[in-house]
């Protein structure tokens, strides 16, 4: 049985050692998986959308696996919302990602909007970039180094 991505988040950050939580995160390895992954951390790669949370009917009573769709399912998709876009209007794209929310298991929604947004890492604290980097070499660009501070030779 294929674990939703919530499931797959939420049995690593429970994982006590950081060898456990990249082992969990390979043994779940998908294409879907990695492309979250890297719409999160990756500040070159990121979705057409508005901040926040949209307006959208979050069923929470549904119990997992009884929703019309999945992230899985959904990957197919993504290419609507990534930039550069196709030439769909914006309401069109915003109309289509709520519907995807709708479509999915409130908690795979939350993760969606929490990728979208860049913040997956505040609810999944253990899900760094280090750690991605680590159980998924290829995923992300090489990290950009960060620039010394030159002591001002005027001072």
């Amino acid at each position: 049985m294929t674990l939703l991505i919530s499931e797959i988040l939420d049995k690593a950050e429970q994982a006590k050692t950081r060898q456990e939580k990249i082992n969990i995160l390979r043994e779940n390895n998908s294409d879907v998986f990695r492309c979250l992954l890297r719409l999160n951390f990756d500040p070159g790669f990121s979705l057409n959308l508005p901040e926040g949370s949209p307006p959208y009917k979050k069923e929470v009573d549904k119990p997992i696996g009884y929703n019309e769709s999945s992230l899985i399912k959904e990957y197919r998709r993504f290419y609507i919302w990534l930039t550069p876009q196709p030439s769909l209007s914006q309401m069109k794209k915003e109309t289509l990602f709520v519907g995807l929310l709708e479509g999915l298991h409130w908690t795979e929604a939350e993760i969606m909007i929490q990728v979208k947004d860049k913040i997956l890492q505040k609810k999944y604290k253990s899900i760094t970039e280090d750690l991605v980097r680590e159980a998924f070499p290829k995923t992300l660009p090489p990290p950009v180094p960060a620039k010394k501070k030159v002591a001002d030779p005027l001072v």
